[in-house]
């Protein structure tokens, strides 16, 4: 069964069409909560958790660049996460440490922030964006009533057919009340689809429309728990249905009913929620559920040998005792136990012995971890 939604705020003031809550709707929903469940009740340790945020973070910067025609590259991306960017590329990429410093604000804003959902918070988000890129009394700026915005690093300019005449503080100010304090039953993700169709159609901001509103849509979903840590991209979300979700716009404004693009906005990051959802699933299968065996059957050394041979073919005795700084004899023990085990097998004769891991033993084991 569906139903209309008609926010009261929308009715009368805003003249902003309806929606329906639909069926998929409701299935993208779901997808998507069961996806931050998954994240919930995995938790990963740090030295695991660590580089699958820094990948999700560099494909956030790669897809950003991607979604406003500034492609860099996803190596290039992860240079820029890292703070490793040359001198001389600064300049150029200006764009990108910027928006690598208005994430660091997404990551560490709480609910104890002074911020509170409103326009000052998205102006503040529009600062850091944009700062050293355009005049500095067009950082921040809210649009006046005749004027057009500044169309740099915004894709979304083609979707818009005209800029309406309005204030935009007091519009926007509404819109992010009633995400906060609404009464009504509508869903927190859909409020923020609203929220980011708004943008996308009134442009609110003299210049960095596109980046600022889904930065917005970003601290939003992690202060409603839909986005625990941050870790959704949400920019390689929206870059991965850029067209689709333009379309929708389009047929949004025709058919005056928000439901196509709630549509899309719910498919696409309920999809890449499933994503980093199973990323970190088999993360904590494979990591920490196998460190668990591993720490079962072997000694800190024996397991430190383990990973060696993960990044590197083989090792032979004179190589261990080098690494771990013991005797011949207790890399010996070790390797001899590792390989009674099953985890390691000898190669090669006498001193040109050397020792490989046992795929098999890691295959069997994996399988085993599946069924959990």
């Amino acid at each position: 069964m569906v139903r209309d939604h008609l926010p009261a705020f929308f009715t009368i003031k805003m003249k902003t069409p309806k929606y329906t809550l639909t069926n998929l709707m409701l299935n993208y929903i779901i997808k998507y909560e069961l996806s931050m469940n998954e994240i919930k009740y995995n938790p990963l340790p740090e030295k695991h958790k660590t580089p699958l945020k820094e990948k999700f973070s560099a494909e956030d910067i790669q897809k950003m660049g991607d979604l406003i025609a500034y492609p860099i590259g996803y190596n290039k991306a992860l240079t820029i996460q890292r703070g490793q960017e040359m001198p001389s590329e600064k300049k150029k990429l200006k764009i990108f440490t910027n928006f690598r410093s208005a994430k660091d604000f997404v990551e560490s804003y709480n609910n104890a922030n002074s911020l509170k959902p409103s326009m000052e918070l998205a102006v503040h988000i529009n600062r850091l964006v944009m700062r050293g890129i355009v005049d500095d009394w067009d950082i921040g700026k809210i649009r006046g009533f005749s004027e057009k915005p500044n169309e740099i690093y915004d894709t979304w300019y083609k979707a818009r057919d005209f800029y309406p005449n309005m204030d935009m503080t007091s519009h926007f100010n509404e819109l992010f009340d009633w995400i906060q304090n609404g009464t009504d039953s509508n869903h927190k993700l859909i409020k923020i689809g609203i929220l980011l169709y708004e943008f996308l159609d009134k442009a609110p901001f003299s210049v960095g429309n596109q980046i600022t509103a889904i930065l917005v849509a970003e601290i939003l979903s992690k202060k409603y728990g839909y986005n625990p840590e941050n870790i959704i991209p949400y920019f390689k979300s929206l870059e991965y249905v850029a067209e689709d979700l333009l379309s929708a716009h389009k047929m949004t404004k025709a058919k005056m009913d928000l439901t196509p693009f709630i549509e899309a906005f719910l498919y696409t990051v309920s999809l890449t929620a499933i994503e980093v959802s199973k990323e970190y699933a088999d993360t904590y299968l494979k990591k920490v559920k196998k460190q668990g065996t591993l720490e079962w059957e072997l000694n800190p050394r024996q397991i430190q040998i383990i990973d060696y041979l993960t990044l590197n073919q083989k090792i032979n005795r004179k190589e261990l005792t080098k690494m771990m700084g013991v005797s011949f004899m207790t890399s010996y023990r070790d390797l001899q136990d590792m390989v009674e085990k099953g985890y390691v097998k000898p190669k090669g004769k006498g001193r040109g012995t050397f020792y490989i891991l046992c795929k098999e033993k890691f295959e069997k084991e994996d399988e085993i971890i599946e069924t959990f």
